[in-house]
Formats: C-alpha cells, structure tokens, sequence
C-alpha cells in the first residue's frame, strides 16, 4: 500500500507546529519534506514534543475492533517518519519505530522511502548503528512487519554495514526474498547463513521453486556452487527432521553434485547413512552408489551404518550392498561379521531373514574369531528364528514359545431398552407435558395422550386445554411453516373447544392473502431435521383428522420402549381393535409403526398378525414373516470446501416404505442420533448414516455423540455403513469408553466387515493429511486386539477381513510396517475365530516370490483361511 505524495507544505511559524499539522493531515510526503528541512534546534523541540502527542492520538482508537481500527491509524506513518527525523540517539530512534502503537492490523502503507529520505542527513557511523540496531529487533516471526524488514536491510545495504549474527535476520531476509533469489540485497553476505541458522529449515520446507533458480544462479557464476553443496552437506550433518532438511534436500538434488565433487565430500555422505533423517539418507547412499568403487573399511562402515537405520528401504540396500560386497571379497569374511550380526538385530523379519541366508550360504568363510560375532547374535534373535544359525555358528537360541490356546470372556448380553412409561391417563397429566423439539419422548406422549382422551374424555379434555387455545391468535392460521410441535398442539386445543374453527378461517382473507393450509404450514424436508419433521407431520395428521371428524381412538406408532421400539405383540393388538372397531389408520402413523416395529416377534404373534385382513394388518404380516426388504444406504465421500466429507444417500425403493419418500434431500439441516433413532428405531443403520455427515463437514471435524453407540445398541436393524463408520470413527478417536461400547455393540450384530471398509477409508483420508494427521493406526489396532481377546474375536476377524480386502496395497503398492502389523493381528483373529474362506488381497501377498515381513504374515493368513 502506497502513501500518496503531496505538494510542498505550507509551514506555520513554529517547527513543531508544522510537523503537527502535516500529522494531523495524515500526510507522510509532507512530513518527511519538513523534517528534512528542519535545524537541529527545531529537530530537539519536535522531538520533545512527540511523546505526548503520540498519546493524545492513540487514545481515541482505543476499544475499537480490529476489524476498523486501521481507520483510525492514518496518522501512523507520519509520526514514524517525523521521529526518525527528529530523535537524537540510533538506539532511541530504533525504539521508536518498532512501537506497537504504529502497528496495523491490515495493510501497512510504505513509508520506507521516506524514513530512508529523512536519515539520510545524519551521520554514516549514526546511520550503520540504526541499522544494526533495527536488525537485531527482528524476530524472525510473523510478528515481524515487512516495513521494518525492507528498512533493516536497506539501511544495511546503503551503509555497506556487515549484518549481524543474528538468526531472525537471516529468516526474515528469507521471507522476504524476491522470486528470484538473485535480486535479493545482501546476498553474497546472507546466503551462507541459510545453511546455519535456526529455523531456516521449517521456514522453506514447502519452497519447491527457488531451489532450482538458485543452482541456476550457481550455474551461471552469480553465486558459489561449492558455497551451496558445502552448506547443504554440513546442514545435514547437523541433523534435524526429514521436513526441516526437505529444502536443502531440494537444492542439493538441484545441484546434481558431479562425481569429483561427491569424492571430494565422500567421508561426510558416509557419516549421513546411520543417522540422519530417511531422505537425507537415501540421498547420501544414491550419491555413493554412484561414485562406485569405495575402499573396504569406507565401505563396511557405510553398510553398517545403513544396517543400523530402522527404514526397511535403506536395511533393504544395505543388505544387497553387504551382499555385493561378500560375494567381491577374495578371503575370510571377519571383517563383515559385524556387519552381518548387526543386520541380524533388525527390527523387520524380511532383513533377519536375508541376513541370516547370507551368513549361512558363506559360513565357512568364517574364521572362529569372524563366527564368534554371529554366534553371540543367535541368543538375541526372536523365539524360533535362530535354530539353523546356531547349528552352523553354534550358540544358544531362544526355543520357539508354545501355542498358547485362546480363550476368551463371553461377550457382554445386549441390554433392553426401558419401557416407556405409563399412557397420559387424565387431561391434567396431560397438562403437564410440554410437547417440544428438543423433547422428543414428550412431543410423542402428548400426541398419544391428546388422541386417546379425545376418544374417551373430550369434554375434560376440552375444559382443560381452554387456556392453551387462547394462545393461538387468528393470524397465526396465516403463518407458514408451524416450526413448533408446541404451535400444533396449541391449535388442536382451539378445534377442540371451537370445532370448525380452521375450516372458518380458511375463508377468510387477511391482507389479500388466504390462510395457509394444514400441509403447507408443514416445514420443508430440505430446511428440517427428519426428527423433527416426522412429529411435525404425525402432528398435522392428527390436527387433519380432528378437523375432519375421523380421529382415530388411539395412534398405532406410540412406542413401547424409551428408544423408539414398537413390540410386535402390542402393534398386532392395536391393529386387531382397529379391525374390530372399523376404524382406519392414519397414514403418516402407520408407516411411522412399521419404522418402529420389532424385528423379532414371538411364533404366536406373527400367527395372530397373518389373521388380519386389513391392508394395514398385511403389511405387518408381511414384516413379520420374515418379508422385510432393507432401505439400501450408500456413503459417498465428496470433496468439500474444509476437506473430504461424507454424504448419505438411502432409497426405500421395493420396502414399502413411502412416508420417507423426498424425506432425505443432499441438502438439509445436520442430524444427530439421539432424537432420530426414536424414528428409525428398527433402522439403526439408516439413522446412523444420516448422522455421519456431522464428521466430516468441518475443521476440526466434530466426534460421535457420547451415546451414539449405546443408543445403536438398543435399537434394531442390520448395521451398514452408517454404523461401520460410527465404529470405525470410535476406533480412531482411541478413547477408552469406547472397548465396552464397541463390545455391546458387537454383541447387538453391530460390528462387521462394513466396519472394516469405513476404516480404512478413515485411515486413507487421515494419510493424506501428513503432518497433521489425527489418527494412530497402532493405537487402532491395539484396540481391536483387546476387543478380540475380550470376546469379539468372531467380530474383529470379520472388521479385520473388511480392512484388509479395501484397505492391502495391491501390486505395485507401497507396504508399509501398518500393513504387516494389520496382517499380524487378522492371522492372529483369524486362528482365534476359526475363519475359512481365502480372501483375493491376501492370497495375491502370500503368494509373491520376494518375502517381507508382509508376506510372510500373508502366508500365514491364508494357510489358516484355507485349512
């Protein structure tokens, strides 16, 4: 942001008052034309003067919000500018400048060329100490403004100064570099200082461009070659995280060092292969390699030095180097025993297994002294592995540990939900229930209370809902929609003591518009919650019926139980009483019933529901013979503007089901479980995928509700993928609520392969996240071995078969140590379990030539799957 330069100022008499009024007039050009012109008398007397006045106007922007407050801080520059002029000491002006009162919030206007304009007349000693003085204030931060980075360096530039030692410097000279390097000031000066100061690194880590202009710049002679490969080698000897060295990675894999210059260096590359991060590593190691031809000692160091890391790439080349190596070697092999011994310590079974082949294909290229070092290794290798090295080296291996038999706890019983309580019986029971959205057990009990005193007791009903009807006001039968399941009660209350009161009101017109009508006060699928909607709809249906004179005697989708569940047995009664009273249901009730309804029923229930003749009776025939066709759930991760997300679909086609139909648009409020398992009670995994949506839809994502897998406990249906991902979601949060939770609702056929496939698309979406990644697979795994062993095991292996069908690399794919200890723990649950039946993913693995660890626990799997 540019300040706008103005004509030469008309100066008052006094200097003070000038410099004041091209302040108050917010004018930068100004002030700086009349600083520079002042005598040093007239400098001391503007220089007192502005403290105070820097006070006066700072006071009237304070409290403002920051969103505003860089209007009232035209004046900012201007005072810069005049106590730089005008400030005796280099130190005092420093100070001066770097106030916080002169910060902005928002855009800084470039006042630099005037503060270099009015301190261009001081001394060149005052103007080398600001200058230092200015640089040593950076902090290297964000906190750090670009004005006062441009004048650092510029009063340096100017001053022919030597910049200071000073590591914020050197990272806000960085963060002001140009796009091409070459243009930066002080570079010959600041560039060697990248490769030593303190944050250089985690600064650049994501500078992909400016390392190949810088070997440009190298190439063309601007700047040293051997300044860069020397300083990126030495950043790397002085260690740090892979991220941190990404940059120098960078611009040493730029300078594509030549032969000579790696020779020249080869001792530094050698020192970087035990140590230093992976892809510093795997560079240093790509650079020997090329440079061929290493003497024996530098080499049997390198490939020590490689056996040591814990990357199974790198063991990998050391191993072939090692081996490269035994096979060129004329005599004994001593020297490489330690080397071989070293390899046989590895972390991964591939490498042991590798190492301990290529000791025993040469063990009689052992002296006694060589074969000692192996012979000491045997004792420390895992049970099992060390027998056919102790018969060729000697030694004591540890015995292979017996089977261990599995034995586990029953899993825990699934519990029942609690009844719900006792019918409203009276109007003044009824009175004291608030019918609410937030409620959903009290909306439902008044419904059910309303409609069964309407039958039985309507004249009490009527005097004691008087007070309720006067609350609804005429213009009220004008709005659209009634959000409130308070507002239809409200309006059963007033047709129920003035029958035919809606049907008068329709006629009317108010303002040349006509009431809305009983439907269209309905709220639309697409702005409401399906929890809410639902009531809202049975609401109506009710309110229609009084209307009409056709309320039934009582509802037919009351719940039996606290979490939503209709028993088969008391639906089957209530449709008998319609039947034998000739009475028709209600639409919306009905199929709430159904949406309800048990999904196991005694064999006498089921014979008493087949007698029915009603087309209702039927339908629960049906659903109790074993007839039901399952909604079809589908969650599809879509790109959205935080990241992934998951979006729900579900069709009721073929289920009968049709007072869901347009019921679940893409588009509508979030849900959560609590209030809408109530709804879909015998639909558990619907009502889960309509949830999961809350997730992943925002940064940070939000976590399942506390008793989301409690509530799915206690209600019915086959779990899917709304479920799968609810578990797997629990399984990642790794919270330790969750193993009892999880374990109920294995218990309730609740966890399954679904589980398995959401969790790895978990897991995949997490990986893509690097360094901030939220999820521990070991932690994940850890606990589906304590569900196993806890008496899931049955489950787990079928979690674990979903996993590793979605989640396996396939050929070509890189395997990582999370692989193998997935592999592990399904060929440890699968023996637990006694599953049979190959799995493709795994048979493809166990029967690739080359082992790894992966494979071989692979092999392991599948001979248990296909015993």
């Amino acid at each position: 942001m540019k300040i706008p330069v103005s004509g030469r100022p008309a100066a008052p008499s006094g200097a003070w008052d000038a410099v004041r009024a091209a302040v108050q007039q917010e004018d930068a050009a100004a002030t700086a034309a009349l600083v520079a012109r002042l005598t040093d008398e007239e400098r001391r007397e503007v220089a007192r003067e502005l403290p105070g006045h820097l006070a006066r106007l700072r006071d009237p922007g304070r409290g403002r919000s920051i969103w505003s407050a860089d209007a009232n801080l035209g004046w900012t520059e201007a005072m810069r500018i005049a106590g730089a002029g005008t400030i005796a000491g280099a130190a005092a002006v420093a100070a001066w400048l770097c106030r916080r009162d002169f910060r902005r919030f928002w855009q800084e206007p470039d006042d630099v060329p005037y503060i270099l304009q009015v301190v261009a007349g001081r001394p060149a000693e005052w103007q080398a100490d600001l200058a230092v003085r200015l640089a040593l204030r950076l902090r290297g931060t964000d906190d750090d403004s670009s004005r006062s980075v441009r004048l650092a360096v510029e009063l340096l530039r100017r001053t022919g100064t030597e910049p200071p030692a000073h590591d914020p410097l050197t990272l806000a000279w960085i963060a002001a570099w140009p796009a091409d390097p070459g243009d930066a000031p002080l570079l010959d000066t600041m560039l060697p200082r990248v490769f030593s100061a303190e944050g250089v690194g985690r600064l650049l880590r994501g500078d992909e461009e400016r390392p190949a202009r810088l070997a440009a710049l190298a190439a063309s002679g601007r700047i040293s070659r051997a300044l860069l490969l020397d300083g990126c080698v030495s950043r790397f000897l002085r260690g740090g995280t892979a991220a941190d060295l990404r940059f120098f990675v960078r611009l040493h894999e730029a300078l594509a060092p030549s032969a000579g210059e790696v020779a020249e260096r080869r001792r530094d590359y050698a020192a970087l292969l035990p140590a230093a991060p992976a892809n510093v590593a795997e560079l240093a190691l790509k650079r020997l390699r090329a440079l061929g031809g290493p003497e024996p000692e530098e080499a049997r160091e390198a490939v020590e030095g490689l056996l040591f890391r814990a990357e199974g790439k790198l063991v990998r080349a050391g191993l072939i180097w090692l081996e490269r190596l035994v096979r060129d070697h004329p005599g004994d092999l001593d020297g490489y025993a330690p080397a071989l011994a070293t390899a046989l310590m590895c972390e991964t079974g591939e490498a042991r297994d590798r190492a301990a082949r290529l000791a025993l294909k040469h063990a009689a290229r052992f002296t006694p002294d060589g074969a000692a070092a192996i012979r000491d290794a045997v004792a420390l290798l895992p049970p099992g592995e060390g027998v056919a090295l102790a018969e060729a080296f000697g030694g004591d291996p540890v015995p292979a540990a017996p089977e261990s038999r599995f034995a586990s706890d029953p899993l825990p019983p699934v519990p029942e939900p609690a009844p719900m309580p006792a019918p409203v019986a009276t109007p003044a029971e009824l009175l004291r229930l608030r019918p609410s959205d937030a409620d959903w057990l009290s909306t439902e009990r008044w419904l059910d209370g309303f409609v069964r005193l309407a039958a039985g007791v309507r004249q009490a009903l009527t005097e004691a809902l008087v007070t309720a009807a006067g609350l609804l006001r005429v213009r009220d039968y004008w709005r659209r929609p009634w959000w409130h399941p308070e507002l239809w009660a409200t309006a059963m209350a007033k047709e129920l003591g003035d029958p035919g009161i809606e049907r008068r009101t329709a006629e009317s017109v108010l303002d040349g518009d006509r009431p809305a009508t009983v439907e269209e006060r309905i709220p639309e699928a697409g702005h409401t919650k399906l929890s809410l909607r639902m009531p809202l709809r049975r609401y109506a249906e009710v309110y229609q019926a009084l209307i009409d004179g056709a309320l039934p005697p009582y509802l037919l989708a009351t719940p039996t139980h606290l979490s939503g569940r209709l028993d088969a047995g008391e639906l089957v009664e209530r449709l008998e009483g319609y039947e034998r009273d000739g009475g028709e249901p209600l639409p919306v009730d009905l199929e709430q019933a159904l949406l309800r309804l048990s999904r196991t029923a005694p064999a006498e229930v089921a014979a008493r529901a087949a007698r029915l003749t009603s087309e209702a009776g039927r339908a629960v025939a049906r659903l109790l013979s074993g007839e039901r066709a399952e909604p079809r759930v589908e969650l599809r991760w879509e790109e959205g503007p935080n990241g992934p997300r998951v979006r729900p679909v579900v069709s009721w086609d073929g289920t009968g089901i049709t007072v869901l139909e347009g019921e679940m648009p893409p588009t509508r409020p979030r849900e959560t479980l609590g209030p809408l398992l109530p709804v879909l009670a015998a639909h558990r995994d619907v009502a889960a995928s309509l949830t999961v949506d809350t997730l992943r839809s925002c940064a940070p994502y939000s976590t399942p509700e506390a008793d989301a897998l409690t509530a799915l406990v206690t209600a019915q249906g086959p779990a899917g993928p709304g479920m799968g991902l609810l578990a797997a979601e629990t399984l990642c949060l790794g919270r330790e609520e969750a193993v009892p939770r999880l374990l109920e609702l294995a218990a309730s056929g609740g966890l399954g392969e679904e589980t398995g496939r959401q969790l790895a698309a978990l897991l995949r979406d997490d990986e893509t996240r690097w360094e901030y990644r939220s999820y521990s697979p070991a932690g994940v795994l850890r606990a589906l071995e304590e569900l196993a062993r806890r008496g899931a095991h049955r489950e787990v292996w079928e979690v674990m078969a979903g996993l590793l069908t979605v989640y396996l690399p396939g050929p070509g794919g890189r395997a990582t140590s999370t692989h193998t200890r997935m592999m592990r723990l399904a060929a440890d649950v699968a023996g637990w379990a006694g599953a049979r039946g190959a799995l493709e993913p795994v048979a493809e693995l166990a029967g690739r030539g080359r082992v790894t660890g992966l494979v071989r626990e692979a092999r392991r799997l599948h001979a248990v799957l296909t015993a």
